[in-house]
């Protein structure tokens, strides 16, 4: 049979599309990059650390599994650890991670708009919106704003030709996501399950009994082998049952207590426009756009289905596109919105379904209901605009003096060791007890930071503890003690676990004890043993506030600058 050529004319169309959408991608990917690096000023703070901590304590040669309990990301730790050290111990290796994958899932969540959409107008209206309300989002969400698109994105690529092939895609994708964060891998295995199901019910070719087994088997494989090795790790030494109870009891903890959606009762776009509004009501408004999104995506899909008025409607792989990127929002909206702001978690799979709707149905639409859609739309993406720019300007990336703090804020992700640039040696050592008195809490947090960093030695341990403690070890560069740093929330206070870290702390070198907030004696509350341990062994530091505790038993080699803190160095 004669394979169609296409006529000259149209390879020249067809090579001018994908110039422009190439241009489009490249266009966004600098965009993006250039926000990111224009906010990066407001980004330097305790929770955009999370995965350093565990890099620190990898990196001066402690055992994840043995020496501290590694929280759930085994794979984030071990990249984090190896930027660090290609980069040379600087902050700018982790920030250029978490960059790297926010631009990748903007351009990929531009791809799944236009793919949803069929309008570059539409994609490029919500895209464009999903990059302002990036600029004031805290970076740490980039696994979940990278891994959720690219899911979608493969189950997509194998729902429109099943294959062997592209099978263990999917399986190696929900690997991956498995590894930065175990119930990342979880709910994209959910939408592979879904993807699968929905292969069969709208192509009968996949139907095939030995293909299908192959197919399944192929993404099975796929998905368990990556994890073998960590498997094994976890088994010889932690224990896989204990990892998975301590985990999961980890993630209760951090899941949503309240379903999202009965946030939907309150929903008042009226609240959004009667001024800038604060960032909480922009952040509601936000969250209940993210919620009501994929429902009306869902609905309309349904209405598709069941309508014979339809004269043109869409094929059924992509209405099934649009059930698998619903319900991925869905899913992580139900088990990870427990605040307003974390509707940032998806993002670009909100912006291509936005996309969507607002490119609206086609001409099988009455043209009263085309005239209804066009103002519903123009409303929602009035009111939107006005929240977003309550949030941005909320994060103060509204004001003109920005641009100017660029210089210091990259000096500070440029420089070796990481603490010269959160507080050098000479502003700490002149600093006499009158002025660290008078000083106000983060003043004192990071003299107290240049402190543990300058007065410990190489073997040296920090107990950590806080709300949010995860830039501590980083800055001190020295590996947490007790095996973990989550005393402020109670975990693993049962007694076999408590009874480790302190066996933990009793073999380690441990002279100080650091709190980013509470006293560090009322942290370890949950933990009466380790409690009495300090209270026996540790007294509080001059003027910490409780926040610092020094080891009692040792004799100081040297003291700090005019404060004349005790130095064991």
């Amino acid at each position: 049979m004669a394979v169609p050529r296409l006529s000259p004319p149209a390879v020249q169309r067809a090579g001018s599309g994908i110039r422009a959408h190439w241009a489009l991608q490249v266009a966004l990917g600098v965009i993006t990059s250039g926000v990111l690096v224009y906010s990066a000023a407001e980004q330097l703070f305790d929770t955009n650390f999370l995965f350093l901590w565990e890099a620190t304590p990898v990196l001066a040669g402690d055992h994840p599994y043995r020496d501290f309990y590694e929280m759930g990301w085994p794979l984030m730790t071990v990249i984090s650890a190896a930027v660090q050290w290609a980069v040379g111990y600087r902050l700018i290796g982790e920030f250029l991670i978490q960059w790297t994958f926010i631009v990748a899932s903007v351009l990929v969540g531009f791809h799944l708009a236009l793919r949803l959409s069929q309008s570059i107008a539409a994609s490029l209206t919500t895209t464009l919106i999903a990059i302002a309300i990036i600029g004031a989002t805290p970076t740490y969400h980039f696994p979940k704003l990278f891994f959720y698109p690219v899911a979608v994105w493969v189950t997509w690529w194998y729902m429109a030709a099943p294959s062997v092939r592209r099978a263990m895609v999917v399986g190696l994708v929900t690997a991956a996501a498995f590894l930065y964060r175990h119930d990342h891998g979880v709910y994209i295995g959910g939408a592979a399950v879904l993807a699968f199901g929905l292969t069969r019910i709208i192509n009968p070719a996949s139907r095939n009994w030995r293909s299908s087994s192959r197919e399944v088997g192929a993404f099975v494989a796929a998905a368990i082998v990556p994890l073998l090795p960590w498997a094994i790790l976890v088994q010889s030494n932690e224990g896989l049952v204990d990892y998975v109870q301590t985990r999961s009891e980890w993630g209760r903890m951090w899941s949503a207590h309240q379903f999202p959606y009965e946030m939907l009762r309150d929903i008042n776009p009226a609240s959004v426009i009667a001024g800038i509004p604060s960032r909480g009501t922009a952040e509601h408004w936000l969250l209940q756009l993210t919620l009501v999104l994929p429902v009306i995506a869902l609905i309309r899909t349904g209405i598709e289905l069941t309508s014979r008025r339809n004269t043109a409607p869409r094929t059924s792989l992509e209405m099934c596109h649009t059930v698998i990127a619903a319900a991925t929002v869905m899913i992580v909206g139900i088990r990870l919105f427990r605040e307003d702001g974390y509707f940032v978690e998806t993002l670009p799979l909100t912006a291509a379904l936005g996309a969507q709707l607002m490119a609206g149905p086609g001409s099988e639409a009455t043209s009263m209901w085309r005239n209804v859609r066009r103002l519903l739309v123009t409303g929602t993406v009035f009111v939107t605009l006005f929240a977003v720019v309550g949030y941005v300007n909320a994060w103060d990336l509204l004001r003109p003096s920005e641009i100017n703090e660029l210089g210091p804020t990259f000096d500070q992700l440029m420089k070796s060791p990481p603490i010269d640039g959160l507080e050098p040696a000479k502003t700490a050592l002149q600093t006499g007890t009158t002025q660290w008195f008078a000083s106000d809490a983060d003043t004192r947090q990071k003299i107290l930071l240049r402190y543990v960093h300058d007065c410990t030695r190489a073997g040296d341990r920090i107990l950590v503890t806080g709300s949010t403690p995860y830039a501590v070890d980083y800055y001190a560069q020295r590996p947490i003690a007790g095996g973990h740093i989550e005393w402020h929330h109670g975990w693993l206070s049962d007694a076999p676990h408590a009874r480790r870290s302190l066996q933990l702390l009793q073999t380690q070198s441990v002279p100080f004890a650091f709190s980013t907030g509470n006293p560090v004696f009322a942290d370890l509350q949950s933990y009466p043993e380790i409690l009495h341990y300090f209270q026996q062994n540790y007294v509080e530091l001059t003027g910490s506030q409780g926040q610092l505790l020094v080891d009692r038993r040792r004799q100081p080699t040297s003291y700090f600058g005019a404060l004349g803190f005790p130095c064991f160095r």
